[in-house]
């Protein structure tokens, strides 16, 4: 009778060491490998599928047949003790039959599973499905138990999938080298297209060009040409009060048919009013349904805020566009070495937050990290002041009268 028990114990460890591998293979396998082994797979694709879209049913068959295999180990090393080395053998064969469960039935099989998990899950589907409809009223009575005292302590549910969590598969992706900088920029930018306003990518009031209405188009047509822009706006009296847009083409035209008196109030297009708080993505689409390259941009009050062109808009998916007679500007935020950067005062608090992974609480009409330091000081800065915030310590570099030029950030640990 020995041998038979022997090869019992055997089997049970079997069990054992198949149920844990099988395990681990199922809930180790992604969203994405599970839909890409459906479409190649043909059936048994399809049910591994099927069984992963209820997780409670197969893992708890397959941890019912696994605790079932273990204490069929127990017992059999417990009756192995007593028949030939009687009762102070018990406690010395279930410590060692503790550790052969651990390093051979657990940590080893999970291990190989991790490194094959859609070999063995594809493998082991058809037994699953067999051990889930062999064992369903047991399971459905452990997992009605289960899911009544998990309620007790919470009601919330788990999200399969989100958009964080593939944000992270792509920063994943990028450092392992599977995907590369530009791409893995290109997708952050989609995400953050819906969350971003006009108000973070718009030209600032203070650096827009614009003309009086009331010039003629030679008078300004030098003035443009300097500019090098193609769609100008203009106001009336107060640089503040944009009252249009003009196409360089028009004064150009003009001149070029002896009508250089004209005035550019009569070449400006009606301009499109948008808050800062419209988000960029809306107004792409408006822009392009309108047949528009550029918005004016009001602040809560009504007042100017600045400019924005699709070009703005766009470098948010594919980076800075320059045109060939265009200065390139310096990078945003320019790394110095291990923890070091150099920022410039209009970087805005998103690419902060994607660049660096600091996520700044703050106002709503603040933008930019220039705006975040004079809000946090209630103050001007200095160049040369020190400022800690949430996870690093910025140092004031330069100035332009009242904006910050240029700042210095070192990461704290």
């Amino acid at each position: 009778i020995m041998p038979l028990i022997a090869l019992g114990l055997v089997s049970f460890l079997l069990l054992s060491f198949a149920c844990s591998a099988v395990e681990t293979a199922f809930t180790s396998l992604s969203v994405l490998q599970i839909h890409d082994l459906a479409q190649k797979k043909g059936r048994s694709g399809i049910l591994l599928e099927k069984l992963t879209r209820n997780p409670d049913i197969f893992l708890t068959g397959i941890l019912i047949g696994n605790n079932v295999a273990n204490v069929g180990a127990s017992s059999l090393t417990t009756l192995i003790a007593l028949n030939h080395f009687g009762d102070w053998a018990v406690s010395l064969a279930a410590g060692i039959l503790t550790l052969v469960i651990l390093i051979f039935a657990e940590v080893t099989p999970k291990r190989i599973a991790i490194l094959w998990n859609q070999e063995i899950a594809l493998g082991a589907v058809y037994p699953v499905w067999f051990l889930t409809i062999l064992l369903r009223p047991v399971i459905v009575v452990v997992i009605l138990i289960s899911s009544g005292i998990t309620r007790f302590f919470s009601g919330k549910k788990a999200a399969k999938f989100s958009r964080e969590g593939l944000l992270h598969l792509i920063k994943l992706a990028h450092a392992q080298g599977v995907v590369k900088d530009d791409e893995t920029r290109l997708v952050q930018g989609v995400f953050r297209f819906r969350s971003i306003t006009a108000g973070t990518v718009m030209t600032h009031r203070t650096e827009v060009f614009s003309l009086d209405e009331n010039l003629t188009a030679q008078e300004a047509l030098p003035l443009i040409c300097r500019e090098g822009l193609t769609r100008i706006p203009v106001y009336e009296k107060d640089p503040e009060n944009i009252s249009g847009v003009v196409l360089s083409d028009d004064p150009l035209m003009a001149v070029m048919e002896n009508r250089g008196a004209a005035r550019l109030k009569e070449f400006a297009r009606k301009p499109l009013f948008v808050p800062a708080s419209r988000k960029i993505s809306d107004l792409f689409l408006h822009l392009q349904k309108e047949r528009l390259n550029m918005a004016v941009v009001l602040d809560e009050y009504g007042g100017l805020a600045g400019i924005i062109t699709r070009e703005d808009i766009l470098e948010q998916l594919v980076g800075e566009l320059y045109d060939e007679n265009e200065a390139v500007d310096q990078e945003k935020i320019v790394k110095l070495g291990e923890g070091r950067y150099r920022i410039q005062g209009d970087a805005s608090l998103y690419l902060m937050g994607e660049a660096l992974n600091l996520h700044l609480e703050h106002p709503k009409g603040i933008q930019t990290i220039g705006g975040y330091i004079s809000e946090t000081l209630g103050r001007l800065p200095q160049p040369g002041e020190r400022l800690d915030i949430p996870g690093a310590r910025l140092q004031i570099e330069t100035m332009e009268k009242t904006r910050i030029r240029c700042l210095l950030c070192e990461i704290l640990p």
